[in-house]
């Protein structure tokens, strides 16, 4: 292969990298925002009868352990996630602690 195609090649591989890494932070941000139907429901109806606290701390602790993960091999796409995770699960706890 001549040095010409490598480098285009290499280019290519870039590229599809840059491209890859929006639809990442496309989800990294969009991804945790599917929870505010939850919030908004709790929050509305002042009501939480029918979410389970032990699934909502269970995904609260989880974001701990996410967050130490990406601290560890600085993967701020992740810490970003699971930041949003973490503010909006305990949103989520919170109201169903107060709504039950």
């Amino acid at each position: 292969m001549t040095r010409q195609k490598k480098h285009a090649k290499n280019i290519h591989k870039r590229n599809d990298k840059v491209f890859f890494d929006y639809i990442v932070y496309f989800f990294t941000i969009a991804t945790p925002l599917f929870e505010l139907p939850q919030a908004y429901q709790i929050y509305t109806n002042n009501s939480a009868s029918d979410v389970s606290l032990l699934t909502w701390s269970f995904f609260l602790m989880d974001n701990f352990v996410w967050i130490i993960y990406a601290m560890k091999r600085r993967v701020m796409p992740l810490l970003v996630t699971t930041a949003l995770y973490l503010l909006i699960e305990s949103f989520i706890v919170v109201g169903i602690l107060m709504y039950r």
